[in-house]
């Protein structure tokens, strides 16, 4: 019975024996309460199991015992009983209870700033490895061997996100918040001499905790558990500090929570999961270990949904995040370095907007980069979501820096000379009439709302839906839904007092820039380091996504900020691509044109090879055999021998009929040189051509190897083929 289910008001709780229990016993407290109900449930098992007859009795227990049976998988082999595994039964699915955070002890675990799932999950996970079970003892914390990171505690632990979450992991909280023991940062009481313990899972700097940076120097023990081993702490509070390379933290814990027989209930293992498959691409991420496949099969074993796994691992994009990316990719600028394509994109937005991690990974599969740097320059919103009068002129003031953007180009030179003659004033509304011509697509003299809208998304501006149709509102005195110059002179009026005021009370220019990177794994990437470059900054993550926010006095920085990032990741990520001249097979073994079948089948069975480059005395390529070639000539060489047979068998044969003697037929040579039958056509690549372009010739060619020629002749210096490739591609050890 659910004693949380049940008011004061009803005047009697119904049991299963059919007895009344009146309500007055829960004005004596929930755990009297509780007491008398259990006292009631013993009391009807027991009425229960006097009243069975002896041969029920007898029943009753051949069908425990044929349940204690089933909890096993016994297999026969070799006339051996082989115990394969023993299912434990699964915790289920419960609801936390509304437990206050006690002052007089408590454990927290916290996340980093904006919770991921690799974050929360083992979080939750290490929360659970320190809650107290039925038989643990408050001294066993104090006992030899049990002192370590992943000891059970005497006291509650709870998990805290000490600033919101992604919107993929949010969306899963909104559902399953209640089936974990989150609270939140507020909750937690204002004296906090009760923390005992403190833990930091993914993350192992201060700037990652955000607002409880104040917890680490009031806990006891800190502990920190994180899988970025390239990461430094700056943590000095830190008693316990577990670095392990595996492709998620929540592999870690999972690891612990295997060795200590603890049973997950199916939504905790669901998360862990999650977890696992955020961080390592769903086991496809170069950073996977074996160590994190068998944590994630753990987790399938122990419950996990694979329904909620599917609809929760691959987050979707909002409206909003969508035309996020639609501006991204409109103001992508690229460059490529090394064979190496670097795609960059400042966006500006009216506030942050959740998600840009997924813009980012879109951004970098639809661009075919190999590395993308996504910026958004926001100024915080105040009073939440709710905009005020004045915060939406604010905003609407803004937009003309936008529109006015490049406005003039270099041919209104002259123009702009006649202007000065008429003063200040004038160029100001040239400058005006020019930016209002430029947003003034169908030259109808006014500025409609989807005019407005598509001149900023041109600029780079996200602004929420309402802001330009407020803008419109405010500003259409004489509310024919657009906007004409004067009305638009007065918005840009109003756009420079603004600014002027923000000057002149410090607020004006101050801005913060969010940087999202994403980079694909490779060869000619392997050096990437995205985590180094954020930390500069004060951000961090991993080598191939990372991110940072960055404050800023004037926007105008947030450009020299992501350039000096570019320039720093080609400085220390971008190394020359190796040519093919580096890595290709020589000396080669080379065939010549006069050769004939058996001699080049000989060079192919001694060497072991599968294609030979074909030279001339100059040792210049002219032609190429593989053992297909070889193989047919063989079969054409045999053919023409069993002819030759045949008339020799007719002519000895028509010899002995006769009786006579007649001319012997001479045998003609059946070999042809390698010239007649070796491929003629060949594709060729100089010695200074690069990994990448390499790669291309073969998948355009369908070819397994290629003469490697000296620079600008047909002079032979070697072969390079798949194998070449993949040695320096580094897939498999068994080939370096």
């Amino acid at each position: 019975l659910d004693t949380t289910a049940v008011t004061a008001f009803p005047n009697f709780l119904l049991l299963p024996s059919g007895k009344s229990y009146k309500t007055t016993y829960l004005f004596e407290g929930v755990a009297t309460c509780k007491a008398k109900i259990n006292e009631f449930r013993d009391e009807e098992e027991i009425r229960k199991t006097s009243s069975l007859s002896s041969d029920q009795n007898a029943a009753v227990a051949k069908n425990a015992e044929k349940d204690e049976r089933r909890s096993r998988t016994i297999v026969t082999s070799n006339n051996k009983q082989r115990i394969l595994s023993v299912v434990r039964k699964r915790q289920p699915v419960k609801e936390q209870p509304a437990q206050i955070v006690p002052v007089s002890g408590f454990n927290v675990v916290l996340t980093h700033v904006t919770a991921d799932f690799d974050s929360l999950a083992s979080a939750v996970g290490l929360a659970k490895l320190w809650s107290l079970n039925k038989e643990a003892k408050k001294e066993e914390e104090n006992k030899k061997g049990r002192n370590n990171f992943d000891s059970q505690s005497h006291v509650p632990t709870f998990v805290v996100l000490p600033r919101g979450a992604h919107p993929a992991v949010q969306r899963f909280l909104n559902l399953h918040k209640h089936l974990f023991p989150i609270r939140s940062l507020k909750s937690l009481p204002s004296d906090l001499s009760g923390l005992n313990r403190l833990g930091l899972v993914d993350a192992q700097r201060r700037d990652r905790v955000g607002p409880a940076e104040n917890l680490l120097g009031k806990a006891k023990r800190v502990t920190i558990v994180d899988h970025h081993v390239d990461s430094a702490s700056d943590i000095p509070e830190a008693t316990d500090y577990v670095v392990d390379k595996v492709g998620s933290v929540s592999t870690l814990i999972c690891e612990r929570l295997q060795d200590a027989k603890i049973v997950l209930t199916e939504a905790e293992a669901t998360l862990l999961a999650l977890g696992i498959h955020a961080d390592t691409g769903s086991l496809s991420y170069d950073s996977t270990t074996p160590r994190d496949a068998k944590a994630l099969a753990w987790l399938l074993a122990s419950g996990a949904s694979q329904a909620a796994i599917s609809e929760h691992a691959q987050a979707s994009l909002s409206q909003e995040q969508q035309g996020v990316l639609t501006q991204a990719l409109l103001n992508t600028n690229a460059t490529k370095i090394h064979g190496v394509t670097i795609s960059t994109a400042l966006l500006k937005a009216d506030g942050f907007i959740n998600g840009l991690a997924t813009v980012t990974k879109d951004a970098l599969e639809l661009s075919s980069s190999e590395v993308f740097l996504l910026g958004l320059v926001y100024r915080p919103r105040s009073g939440g979501s709710r905009r005020s009068k004045k915060q939406l002129k604010a905003n609407a003031a803004q937009l003309p820096a936008s529109l006015l953007s490049n406005a003039i180009s270099s041919d209104d030179t002259h123009t702009t000379a006649k202007a000065w003659t008429s003063g200040k004033e004038a160029l100001n509304r040239l400058r005006l009439q020019a930016a209002f011509d430029r947003c003034d697509t169908d030259c109808s003299g006014y500025l409609e709302e989807v005019e407005i809208t598509t001149a900023l998304s041109n600029s780079g501006t996200i602004l929420a839906n309402d802001i330009v149709s407020n803008m419109l509102k405010m500003y259409d005195k004489d509310e024919d839904g657009r906007i004409n110059f004067d009305e638009f002179v007065a918005l840009a009026n109003d756009a420079k007092a603004w600014q002027e005021e923000q000057d002149r009370t410090g607020k004006g220019s101050q801005c913060s820039l969010i940087v999202i990177g994403r980079s694909k794994a490779g060869v000619n990437l392997k050096n990437v380091r995205l985590s180094h470059i954020m930390e500069r900054y004060g951000g961090g993550g991993h080598p191939k996504a990372a991110s940072t926010t960055v404050r800023l006095t004037n926007e105008t920085e947030a450009a020299r900020v992501m350039q000096t990032m570019v320039d720093e990741l080609i400085e220390t990520g971008l190394s020359k691509q190796p040519c093919v001249g580096d890595f290709m097979t020589a000396p080669v073994l080379s065939a010549q044109p006069h050769m004939t079948e058996k001699q080049v089948e000989h060079l192919f069975t001694t060497h072991d090879v599968r294609a030979l480059p074909v030279v001339n005395d100059k040792n210049d390529v002219v032609g190429l055999v593989t053992y297909k070639e070889v193989a047919a000539a063989q079969q054409r060489l045999w053919n023409k021998q069993q002819k030759q047979l045949r008339q020799k068998q007719q002519h000895d044969a028509k010899k002995q009929v006769d009786g006579s003697s007649q001319q012997v037929i001479p045998e003609k040579k059946l070999g042809s040189a390698l010239k007649g039958w070796m491929k003629q056509h060949v594709t060729m690549i100089p010695a200074s051509m690069t990994m990448a372009e390499v790669e291309a010739v073969l998948l355009e060619n369908d070819v397994g190897c290629v003469p490697v020629v000296q620079d600008g002749t047909t002079q032979l210096v070697g072969m390079v083929t798949r194998t070449d490739l993949l040695r320096q591609h580094r897939y498999y050890p068994s080939l370096w």
